[in-house]
């Protein structure tokens, strides 16, 4: 078994689905890149936990109706695996402000950055955005794409991914 790094990432739509909330990334890993919100659990925090904390303090939003969609899993050519738990978020509480890693913005779902995201994400953005449950699975030489795999599953196969 590889050695594996845990993850979560959170997108929240507006009440109508017609927008998605992204924050561009201001420093370390992904700067000047459109994502959605997130990071690595705490020691004892499980992932669900994880992902409304990293909401919270990358937008100032508090979710109240999150959902786990997907699985990203990353396979680097060196260095440990990444495995992303991905959230959608339908309701929260609290006004988007900006934070010290992320500056926050609404995008029309026909209108999103993917020019300024990761590779990867025009790949499964789509899978996320047709309200889809998946997995994604990666595999990268240096910064390219070799391998990719997305498959639909059912919503208890995402808890077998659990770290």
């Amino acid at each position: 078994m590889p050695d594996q790094h845990y993850y979560t990432v959170v997108f929240p739509f507006s009440t109508d689905r017609k927008r998605v909330l992204l924050g561009l990334k201001k420093r370390g890993m992904g700067e000047g890149l459109w994502n959605g919100f997130g990071g690595k659990p705490e020691p004892g925090e499980t992932m669900d936990q994880c992902a409304i904390r990293e909401l919270q303090e990358e937008s100032s939003l508090t979710a109240t109706a999150m959902d786990r969609v997907a699985v990203l899993i990353m396979r680097l050519e060196s260095g440990p695996e990444r495995v992303i738990f991905v959230y959608t978020v339908t309701g929260f509480s609290g006004d988007v402000c900006e934070s010290d890693e992320m500056r926050p913005r609404w995008f029309d779902l026909e209108n999103l950055p993917y020019s300024q995201a990761y590779t990867e994400a025009r790949i499964w953005w789509p899978y996320m955005l047709a309200g889809r449950t998946f997995v994604a699975d990666f595999t990268f030489n240096d910064d390219s794409i070799v391998r990719q795999e997305c498959r639909e599953v059912q919503q208890q196969d995402l808890d077998t991914y659990l770290p």
